[in-house]
């Protein structure tokens, strides 16, 4: 899947400006001619080393020869090498079977090297004969399989090609989401959306995870509020990547403005804003709805248990007070065409999961359950808040990594009860 997929910078190879508490990324033109006959050189590079079976150390030899032929700077050369890199796998082998491999033939060199200590004019071409006897293997083999796990040595087993142009989004994209990793929160106005577009965007958001507070207004203005990875105590990193990834999502989208606050260390916050303008070309294609075979199982038990409900991935939003909206992660669809959306909440996602407690506190008949992690509800503030909360008595569960079924069916029961009366 696409989605899953995520290409990302150093943080030394980030190229930017700042100006007046602003953060500028310095793109590069992808219709420039002289970018794109390197870049193109560049692919062609680790084309041609996937046919032969390069080594790294091989690929990394020619890149650098073709970046300096090409006069590219040295940030912007090494971003696209990186970013190719990470379209490259590489042969890493079995970290067990070659250090078995390494300890038999020191344990057979050892041996060789007393026999051969022995001859009246020991030399380093009898030893290794020896070694190869032993062995049964040629001289030339051994060497290269000794150290063949060594990044240097890995051998390129598969490259994914990838056009010049493309390539040049691709990594001005990097750029954006490179600032990403390094922000607070990233704030997304969306202007007369489109349902289509609006929902892929949700999507994407349930698809990594992610929890926005969204709000419109009379004007037909979405707003989209996102915690950054910086905002967080729990799993900053890989939270980090998937507001990352997000962000070709958001490229998708017609009237779109972003601002995000991103902070290095020691330096003062600094502001992202980006819209349209910024001319970045999303490498997505359409979103296709994917269940993981986790919870698939869990629908498929829910089945046999609850016949006449069916769990389905959310297509809709629910609305809340406030013209206030959530996108929830899966509906539970009865036979009598009645439905029930439910809204899981992960480790890091404590500020959603307060406000969502404040709102549903608010206002009664909402048709939404809540999922919550234990990680969560360890949390001494939100504990308490979670047993104070009378809708999360009767409408919510607690799970550790999945829902189960057996909680699923107690709070779906419930609400069906409450629903009826």
């Amino acid at each position: 899947n696409d989605a899953a997929e995520i290409l990302l910078l150093t943080r030394d190879l980030l190229r930017f400006r700042s100006r007046k508490g602003r953060i500028y990324p310095q793109f590069l033109d992808p219709d420039d001619a002289s970018l794109q006959r390197a870049a193109e050189a560049l692919v062609e590079v680790f084309r041609q080393a996937s046919a032969a079976g390069s080594t790294r150390q091989e690929l990394t030899e020619e890149t650098s020869l073709q970046l300096q032929s090409q006069q590219l700077d040295n940030p912007i050369g090494r971003g696209l090498e990186k970013l190719l890199l990470d379209r490259s796998e590489f042969d890493t082998g079995d970290p067990a079977e070659q250090q078995r491999f390494r300890e038999s033939i020191f344990i057979q060199a050892r041996q060789a090297l007393r026999e051969e200590a022995k001859a009246l004019n020991p030399s380093l071409q009898e030893f290794w004969k020896r070694v190869e006897v032993l062995q049964s293997q040629p001289v030339a083999q051994i060497q290269e399989a000794l150290y063949a796990d060594l990044p240097a040595q890995q051998r390129l087993l598969q490259f994914s090609p990838i056009g010049a142009e493309a390539l040049l989004h691709r990594y001005n994209s990097a750029q954006v989401q490179g600032l990403l990793l390094n922000s607070e929160a990233l704030e997304l106005r969306l202007e007369h959306p489109d349902p289509g577009p609006l929902r892929q965007l949700c999507k994407y958001l349930r698809f990594h995870q992610l929890l926005a507070q969204i709000t419109t207004d009379e004007q037909g203005i979405f707003q989209l509020r996102i915690d950054g990875p910086l905002s967080l105590f729990y799993k900053t990193q890989k939270y980090g990547l998937q507001l990352a990834n997000f962000f070709p999502a958001i490229l998708q989208q017609q009237n779109w403005q972003l601002r995000a606050t991103v902070c290095f260390r020691q330096k003062p916050p600094l502001q992202l804003q980006l819209d349209p303008s910024c001319g970045i070309r999303s490498h997505y294609q359409q979103f296709h709805d994917y269940v993981p075979p986790e919870f698939q199982q869990i629908g498929d038990r829910l089945k046999e248990r609850l016949p006449e409900w069916q769990l389905e991935l959310a297509g809709s939003f629910v609305p809340l007070p406030g013209d206030r909206y959530c996108f929830p992660d899966f509906v539970l669809q009865h036979q009598t065409g009645a439905s029930v959306a439910l809204e899981l909440f992960h480790g890091w996602h404590a500020g959603p999961l307060r406000q969502r407690l404040q709102q549903l506190e608010e206002v009664q008949g909402v048709p939404l359950l809540l999922g919550v992690s234990n990680s969560l509800s360890k949390n001494l503030e939100l504990g308490a808040a979670l047993e104070a909360s009378s809708y999360f008595k009767t409408f919510g569960f607690s799970f550790r990594e999945l829902p189960t079924v057996d909680k699923l069916t107690q709070v779906l029961q419930s609400w069906w009860a409450a629903t009826q009366q």
